[in-house]
């Protein structure tokens, strides 16, 4: 079983417009990964803006997997992106805002197979809330006096 000291989390941003529709879309796919090994995700997530030519936005979940099912922190790693989406997906679109308005240049900027890296392999803590984490069984760390 994972905690979460095990794992780091990446998010990628990638956009299209349907040349059926005019509707575009925005993915913001959000991997998980070993710490150790940055081999195969351990969970992936794919969150989906869809902006009609009305400027109505959609949100939604789109491809999820998870390597191991029994696994409680990745179970609820994968639940935590299935409520309240909308917010969660208006998150990862500030984090793209910000990121291009302050960290596209040559030395930082890389598009892989799921689109531009905007964060990679960061801490669980630095992303996820403390709800979700608890499933690994572990406890918060105490806050530290100033």
């Amino acid at each position: 079983m994972f905690s979460r000291d095990d794992l780091t989390i990446s998010m990628y941003y990638s956009s299209s417009t349907e040349s059926d529709t005019g509707n575009k879309l925005a993915t913001m796919t959000v991997e998980i990964r070993s710490a150790e090994n940055f081999g195969d995700a351990m969970q992936l997530t794919q969150l989906h803006c869809v902006t009609d030519k009305a400027k109505k936005k959609t949100y939604s979940v789109g491809k999820q997997s998870v390597a191991n099912g029994s696994d409680p922190l990745l179970v609820a790693i994968e639940q935590h992106w299935r409520t309240e989406t909308e917010v969660k997906a208006k998150d990862l679109l500030a984090d793209v805002m910000d990121f291009m308005a302050g960290s596209v240049g040559p030395e930082n900027t890389w598009v892989g197979q799921y689109g531009l890296k905007v964060f990679e392999n960061e801490p669980l803590t630095d992303r996820l809330p403390e709800s979700v984490l608890q499933a690994d069984g572990g406890v918060a760390p105490a806050p530290t006096e100033t």
